[in-house]
């Protein structure tokens, strides 16, 4: 990617940083919540909220490490949505409730309104196209804790190009971008502990996750942590 398409990249994936003003993460109206107190219909596709919030913004404690970065690869697309859930109610796959906290790499502390990015595929293993269809996309920002919390559905492995390359397979992943005022941009994967399909080339083991499976109000579903560090941006200083 070069230094232009870069800049332009980040600009359409910050959009509505300023414009927001909050430190709160913004939903947008038509999303469904990802906690509070549902009964009926609605408890079998709405979340309670995972672990305890952060209620305080005390700097992290032991070693803080940059976030590994990768490639955003041809399926990013600007404009997604602010809201918490990604997949539409209904959508085939494992639920899966993202959560965690930015933190600043120079001064160890929470970073609040930091924009996030997210995209992956579905069950068929495509992206939605970003235009006429967000499904499994959206954004968010982190509160004045660091803090941000997602509902989409568990990405699955899945093959680049099975005409000319059927034995290259890309391991599960999420797609995020961060963004954040005096911080380096980060475009990075969140991938799986013991995926299947490791080998790939793309894997990071320092940015995979552990799944943990649970089940409330008779719903299955899987939850997995991820702490973004962002490194100083010394051009902004």
């Amino acid at each position: 990617m070069s230094n232009s398409t870069r800049r332009t990249f980040m600009v359409q994936t910050g959009l509505g940083l300023a414009a927001l003003g909050s430190m709160e993460l913004v939903l947008s109206a038509c999303a469904q919540p990802t906690m509070g107190t549902v009964s009926g219909e609605e408890a079998n596709r709405v979340l309670i909220q995972m672990g305890a919030v952060p209620k305080d913004g005390a700097p992290a404690k032991g070693v803080l490490k940059p976030t590994t970065p990768l490639s955003s690869g041809p399926f990013f697309r600007p404009g997604a949505p602010f809201r918490g859930k990604l997949s539409l109610p209904g959508e085939p796959g494992t639920t899966f409730v993202l959560s965690g906290r930015v933190w600043a790499l120079d001064t160890k502390r929470p970073l609040p309104g930091t924009v996030l990015d997210f995209w992956n595929v579905d069950m068929n293993g495509k992206y939605s196209d970003g235009v006429t269809d967000f499904r499994n996309r959206g954004r968010l920002v982190s509160s004045e804790t660091g803090y941000y919390e997602l509902e989409s559905i568990r990405p699955i492995p899945y093959r680049t190009n099975p005409g000319e390359s059927p034995e290259y397979w890309r391991c599960a992943h999420f797609h995020l971008v961060a963004v954040c005022p005096g911080y380096k941009s980060l475009v990075t994967e969140i991938h799986f502990v013991g995926d299947v399909h490791k080998s790939d080339s793309m894997y990071r083991p320092e940015n995979a996750i552990a799944p943990e499976k649970h089940t409330v109000n008779g719903a299955s579903f899987e939850s997995g942590v991820f702490d973004i560090v962002l490194e100083r941006d010394s051009a902004s200083s």
